[in-house]
């Protein structure tokens, strides 16, 4: 792949990306302000609790079916792992979490807030996983363009639908945002086996070669996803539990704000990821590019969100959530981390060393529980922004070394854009104006 075709994807994702935020702001700003704190929280609490449930089950199962897509093995054998290790265990375990917490933990704070929603999550957790093996499939088999129009999807059915179900019910907005979740998701699932069924012969298979294969794989590499939706999401269940659902619904503002400027990795390993995976030749050039244009465009939306993000808040998400701004600065560092490690971390799982990843992820994960504990009751959700901000930081720092270690890339070339990478991304914004 050369680099000027990896620029053009890159343009193509970035331009995905940046319709997703504007989709995803929109919707943010009609939830904050339709629910308010409180039910925000409850709202944000329950759509974080399937990513930590699958993590639990199917950790590993993403990273191992993406691997083995790369390397052209059959899409139907792939999706029937999918729905045996992945929908069907996630299912189980949810039913058992549900109905042990239902049974003796009725005192929970949680529980209280969740209350008979929580059985919602029997159909939640099962679509999530197939939804996010789904989009593995299409972006590791190298279907950039489906994994776009997916991802696109999955930002604007929910607030076409939330605004259609509000209008015909603005009683019962809560249940409104949460049935427009659901069914975005579905619709996500839906249209992804389709696109999967056109594109790729797709008769569900059993092979047990291809299983226990696929079952080393994805035992190495599960530590690493468990641990990192540890990382991004173990704050929300803190500070449920601690400090309540409106203290709970300004974090979830502050954790979307920042979130958005995840489209900067998020649009770089898009069109690299089977690249990443496949280790073909020229990467050891590839990557530290794509470290380099992350990590320039990445500061600079960092301290733009930090010079406009009391002002976003305040202005799209109403008065109520400006407590949200401290924490929201709190995050930036570690999200400036995260696009690092985002790159990294592909890089790595090409070169065969979901141990090593899953070791550090590990270790970020036990540092961010015990900086939880340690500063939420204190420090309030700007305790938990900072906790998350340090493991960000440290994994993505241990990450680095060992890339530099492997593939012989000085450490300085992983840092900002170089001259040299100017002419080659000039020469394309030519052609693309001519």
């Amino acid at each position: 792949m050369s680099r000027n075709h990896y620029l053009k994807h890159l343009a193509l994702s970035m331009g995905t990306k940046l319709a997703m935020i504007g989709l995803r702001l929109l919707r943010n700003v009609l939830l904050a302000r339709i629910l308010g704190p409180s039910e925000r929280g409850l709202f944000a609490l329950l759509s974080t609790l399937p990513d930590l449930i699958s993590a639990a089950t199917s950790g590993g199962l993403n990273s191992a079916v993406g691997y083995q897509a790369a390397k052209q093995r059959p899409m139907g054998l792939l999706l029937s792992q999918v729905l045996v290790f992945g929908c069907l265990l996630a299912g189980l375990l949810t039913l058992l979490v549900v109905a042990l917490v239902r049974e003796f933990g009725n005192e929970l704070d949680i529980t209280t807030q969740l209350g008979l929603l929580a059985w919602l999550l029997l159909l939640a957790v099962p679509l999530t996983v197939l939804k996010s093996g789904l989009l593995t499939l299409h972006n590791a088999s190298g279907g950039v363009v489906a994994f776009n129009a997916l991802r696109l999807t999955e930002s604007l059915a929910p607030l076409l639908l939330f605004l259609a179900l509000f209008w015909m019910w603005k009683s019962a907005a809560l249940e409104a945002a949460l049935i427009s979740w659901l069914a975005g998701i579905s619709l996500v699932v839906l249209a992804g086996w389709v696109w999967l069924k056109r594109d790729n012969p797709l008769q569900l298979q059993w092979d047990r070669a291809g299983q226990n294969e696929l079952l080393r794989y994805s035992a190495r590499s599960h530590p690493d996803l468990l641990f990192q939706q540890v990382i991004l999401r173990s704050d929300y269940l803190f500070i449920g539990a601690l400090l309540g659902s409106a203290a709970l619904g300004h974090y979830a503002m502050a954790s979307a704000a920042a979130e958005l400027l995840l489209i900067v990795p998020e649009a770089v390993t898009t069109p690299l990821m089977k690249r990443l995976l496949q280790q073909e030749q020229g990467i050891d050039r590839l990557t530290p590019l794509a470290l380099r244009l992350t990590a320039t465009v990445m500061l600079s939306a960092c301290l733009s969100m930090a010079l406009i993000g009391k002002w976003l808040i305040v202005t799209l998400f109403g008065v109520a959530y400006q407590p949200a701004y401290p924490a929201l600065l709190a995050l930036l560092p570690g999200l400036f981390g995260l696009c690092y490690a985002s790159i990294l971390r592909l890089d790595l799982l090409g070169k065969n060393r979901p141990g090593s990843i899953s070791l550090m992820m590990g270790a970020s994960a036990l540092l961010n529980l015990a900086l939880n504990l340690l500063l939420i009751p204190t420090y309030g959700i700007v305790g938990a922004a900072a906790a998350s901000s340090i493991a960000y930081l440290a994994v993505t720092i241990a990450l680095l070394v060992l890339y530099c270690r492997l593939s012989g890339v000085p450490v300085w070339q992983t840092l900002i854009v170089l001259p040299s990478d100017l002419v080659p991304m000039c020469q394309m914004l030519m052609r693309k104006s001519a």
